[in-house]
C-alpha cells in the first residue's frame, strides 16, 4: 500500500480544489470578465417527497466556471507529486 495517497486523500484534495477555484474564479471574475463565465448543470425545481408528516426536498446544482477547473487541476497535480 502505498503511504499517503489513499483515496480519501485524493477526495479531500478535489473538495479543497473545487471550493477553493471557485470561490478565487467568484472573485477574480470581477475584475476580469473572461474568468466570470460559468456553466450551472443541475435540477431547476426541487423533487419533493411529501408524506404528510414529513416533507423532503432534494435539488442538486454545479456552478463550474474557469476557477474549479484550476482547482481540480491543481489538486489531482499536488496529488501525484506527493
Amino acid at each position: 500500500m502505498r503511504r499517503g495517497k489513499s483515496g480519501w486523500t485524493l477526495l479531500f484534495l478535489l473538495l479543497v480544489g473545487l471550493i477553493l477555484g471557485g470561490f478565487v474564479g467568484d472573485l477574480l471574475g470581477r475584475f476580469f470578465k473572461e474568468l466570470s463565465y460559468a456553466q450551472v448543470i443541475g435540477m431547476n425545481n426541487p423533487l419533493t417527497l411529501d408524506l404528510n408528516f414529513l416533507k423532503f426536498s432534494f435539488m442538486l446544482t454545479f456552478k463550474i466556471n474557469i476557477g474549479t477547473v484550476i482547482g481540480l487541476i491543481l489538486a489531482i497535480y499536488s496529488y501525484y507529486k506527493m
